[in-house]
């Protein structure tokens, strides 16, 4: 099992990609093949931006790539505030509830960076 697999952010961005993996099939076919694809697309490129991160050493590479996972979570939750506009997550709790979960992320990731700007 890789390093990465045991962290916080990992573990949460894999349990958002689950539960998006849930919720797109049920999008309409207009938003389904388009949004949906590419809500998912945004958390692959994160845990496959957290395996970079585990295996670069330096910290400058390292601060560079939390960097370009908060762009990713970003456009995550742009993407997650459309699909509530165009009323394909259903109820309104899931917005709050995704985008809670997104917020959770961009902080871990903001608290990772400050960490390893300290040293």
């Amino acid at each position: 099992m890789s390093n990465y697999s045991k962290l916080p952010i990992y573990n949460s961005i894999l349990f958002l990609l689950k539960d998006l993996y849930e919720r797109v099939p049920k999008f309409s076919k207009q938003y389904k093949y388009i949004l949906g694809e590419k809500m998912l697309y945004c958390c692959i490129k994160t845990i496959i931006l957290i395996n970079q991160i585990s295996e670069e050493r330096d910290y400058e590479k390292r601060i560079f790539y939390l960097s370009k996972i908060s762009e990713n979570i970003n456009i995550l939750l742009v993407y997650i505030r459309l699909a509530n506009e165009l009323n394909q997550l259903g109820k309104e709790n899931v917005y709050f509830f995704l985008s809670e979960k997104v917020l959770d992320i961009l902080n871990q990731t903001e608290n990772w960076k400050k960490f390893l700007q300290k040293k």
